[in-house]
């Protein structure tokens, strides 16, 4: 059955290639087939000229195949068709070649590079016409660049002068580099942001100018900084000089019921003054004077700072209770030094409800789920954000749509939170609260599972703490989770199979209590730099029973099989550590590769000798070494005794993933992937119900599964549905050659399918 399937994948990518790419090329046109840049420009890739070209061909898959322009091909020329539209909308029309636009690529590529300080460069072309088709050849002679000599000041603002002299450590101008346009412009910027913040209210980089002197004759360039004096449009139309002054913020004052739809602010408002603010309202004030103090970082009686306004931005936009921020600042008088501020915010709607039925696809197994809840964003008019939610789920017990209804467990949980939007924890001064912007939440919550071999419920709550230190860093500090686990019914068979003679799932499966703290630590911001290389990574660090533990010591609690009780019921102690890294090397807007690490530890000792169960590790499945499904990869070379999930035992303390996956745009919805994969699970010690799992540093390498594949996935643009084909490439478990699994491929054992929402990592 793989070879049908291979031969039909083969048979379809023939069939799209097949077909004449110039099918749809006027007689008399050529398509436009390849386009090379040769450059001698080492500092200059290939890449970066390419962004220049005012026309390029086809994109083509894997880097040979144009399997968009394929699809355009399949459609007929009559277009009053469907089919043939269809074809057509989901493809791309062949590109044809434009002698005027290869010009104006040349002209565009020696424009860039004479900014870049190539001064002399030439960039010529020729064509190469064969069978309709047109490859396009450019050769790019950077010739001797020029480069800046002596970098100096002509400005008799002295202020001015000082600030940027003081600053000077951090200039992006360097005597001998290359007589750079576009550095020339940042450093425009820099100084502009630089002076601003230092009060410096209207100041703009149109004041900022330079003044190049290339008489030398060596390729070398003096240049001169100048800023210009600052201009003011008279009554009657006039437009003066003035001279560039310093800003001192007056007064402060805050609208709490600003609508941007309107142009004219309400006449009639109440007014409170707060730490010399005033804060006026319409009818009611939704918000406490001490929040918005608490959000305002401008201030009053001190030099403008445009850093000051950017963070009292950033805190605004992120209270739940404000919908619009708009601040504001109005010179006093003219030759004066003084502005006022006003800061004008609109409330957002305070309480909502919604209702949500989705499908879910928790570690490969099928189901469906409902979510209600409650929101109020402003509970005690400090911008808290309030949550209530129930959550009814039903899902099948294995990966298969067969088993959704026969074979499920279902689950009702509700939970309830509390947002607030500072630091609460004492000790702490204003001034710290002030600087940095965090969030504390507590939460409660309850949850209820019924599977076919045994019921339970986990009681829970626990404190956190959530704060950004810059904008691509993101921390969570769990100070307290509590977690309380009771089983209220357990089947026999369930029992007899798994728990009587299986010491580790015994542990897991008794009731059972979890007090932990974490850290957490998220790096990177991947939708915001789509088209461009990113680095996203999460590192965490948990921790679980030292208080208990060291309470129990002390205080000489009572024992159940050598472990301490609280009120009859065990606790769990461990540390667990994760590290996962991903980079996305962006190829072009239709190709990027992606390359991930995950690796995780959990040590259990003290009061227990093992992990709680929903603490282990599994391998296999839709983010895991897709070759295997879900929990049937590991820990080590361990076999189960049956052909059946071994959904007990296949779970372990250590993780390691090695994934290698190249993305690459199709047609219409549709992406394409190739992927590798490595990894598996292992125990930290040898159980003997999990025989050939404990983790060895001689040993472990030899057990990494291998796996390689390719998917379809469907981009909605708010979400991402794959589907993912793995094939086993080396498998551990097996004896000699035979682990290696290139020849003799079984289609039920060594192929598994995927279906998932969003990437894999």
């Amino acid at each position: 059955m793989n070879k049908t399937f291979l031969y039909i994948l083969v048979v379809f990518v023939a069939f799209l290639t097949s077909c004449s790419p110039a099918r749809h090329v006027p007689q008399d046109k050529y398509l436009l087939n390849r386009i090379r840049i040769d450059s001698d420009i080492k500092r200059e890739s290939e890449a970066n000229l390419r962004q220049y070209l005012k026309q390029t061909p086809n994109s083509r898959s894997f880097g040979l195949f144009r399997m968009r322009l394929g699809i355009y091909n399949m459609s007929g020329r009559d277009s009053a068709k469907w089919i043939n539209r269809f074809f057509r909308k989901i493809g791309d029309p062949p590109v044809i070649y434009d002698e005027m636009l290869t010009e104006m690529s040349g002209l565009e590529m020696k424009r860039y590079l004479g900014n870049k300080g190539f001064i002399n460069a030439a960039v010529e072309h020729d064509v190469n016409f064969r069978r309709r088709k047109a490859d396009v050849h450019f050769t790019v002679t950077g010739n001797i660049p020029y480069r800046i000599r002596d970098f100096s000041f002509g400005i008799r603002n002295d202020s001015i002068l000082n600030i940027i002299q003081r600053d000077s450590a951090n200039s992006l101008i360097r005597r001998n580099m290359l007589f750079d346009t576009d550095v020339l412009n940042a450093e425009r910027q820099r100084i502009t942001t630089l002076l601003r913040q230092h009060g410096y209210w209207n100041f703009n980089r149109d004041n900022i100018g330079f003044v190049a002197d290339s008489t030398l004759n060596s390729h070398e360039v003096d240049v001169t900084m100048m800023v210009r004096r600052g201009t003011r449009t008279e009554a009657d139309g006039s437009v003066i000089t003035v001279p560039h002054r310093q800003y001192y913020v007056r007064n402060i004052r805050i609208f709490t019921s600003y609508d941007p739809i309107e142009s004219q602010r309400p006449t009639s408002l109440d007014s409170v003054v707060h730490d010399n603010y005033v804060i006026y309202f319409d009818e009611r004030l939704a918000l406490r004077p001490d929040l918005l103090a608490d959000n305002n970082h401008i201030e009053r009686s001190a030099r403008y700072n445009e850093l000051q306004v950017d963070r009292t931005y950033s805190s605004f936009n992120s209270l739940s209770a404000i919908r619009y921020v708009n601040i504001r600042f109005r010179e006093i008088a003219e030759n004066s030094d003084s502005l006022d501020c006003m800061i004008l915010i609109s409330p957002a709607r305070k309480q909502a409800y919604s209702i949500d039925i989705e499908g879910t696809n928790t570690t490969g197994n099928f189901g469906f789920a409902t979510n209600l809840a409650y929101n109020h964003k402003n509970l005690f008019r400090g911008s808290e954000f309030f949550r209530v939610s129930l959550r009814l789920a039903h899902e099948s017990v294995t990966e298969s749509l067969s088993g959704l209804l026969r074979n499920s467990s279902n689950e009702i949980s509700t939970e309830t939170s509390l947002n607030f939007p500072k630091f609460l924890f004492p000790f702490l001064s204003r001034d710290f609260r002030h600087q940095v912007r965090a969030s504390t939440e507590f939460k409660v919550g309850y949850n209820y599972q019924i599977r076919p071999d045994f019921e339970r419920t986990i009681a829970s709550a626990g404190t956190r703490y959530l704060w950004s230190s810059k904008q691509t860093r993101r921390h969570i500090v769990d100070l307290i989770d509590i977690n309380y686990l009771h089983l209220p019914r357990v089947s026999d068979a369930f029992r007899d199979q798994y728990l009587n003679s299986n010491s580790i799932l015994r542990y897991s499966y008794e009731n059972q209590l979890i007090v932990l703290s974490s850290y957490t630590l998220f790096i990177g911001n991947q939708a915001a730099r789509k088209q461009h290389d990113n680095i996203n990574a999460r590192i965490g660090f948990e921790s679980a029973g030292n208080t208990l533990y060291g309470l129990a010591n002390l205080f000489s609690f009572r024992k159940e099989d050598n472990s301490f009780t609280i009120g009859g019921i065990k606790f769990s102690q461990y540390i667990k550590t994760d590290f996962d890294f991903s980079y996305n090397q962006y190829i072009d807007r239709r190709n990027n590769v992606v390359y991930h690490v995950g690796v995780g530890v959990g040590v259990p000792y003290g009061n227990m000798n093992v992990l709680p169960f929903e603490k282990r590790y599994i391998s296999g499945g839709a983010n895991s070494v897709r070759g295997w499904a879900v929990r049937t990869l590991g820990p080590g070379v361990y076999k189960p005794s049956s052909d059946k999930i071994d959904y007990m035992n296949q779970s372990g303390d250590i993780k390691l993933n090695l994934n290698l996956e190249y993305r690459f745009k199709m047609f219409w919805l549709l992406e394409g992937a190739l992927f590798a994969d490595a990894g598996n699970i292992w125990t930290i010690q040898a159980y003997n119900t999990q025989e050939g799992g404990e983790f060895k540093f001689n040993e472990f390498y030899k057990q990494l599964a291998l796996g390689y594949g390719a998917g379809v996935r469907f981009d909605f643009t708010y979400f991402l549905v794959r589907v993912d084909m793995g094939i086993k490439a080396f498998n551990p478990i097996l004896e000699g050659a035979s682990k290696w699994r290139f020849n003799g491929l079984n289609w039920n054992d060594d192929f598994a399918f995927h279906f998932a929402v969003g990437y894999p990592f």
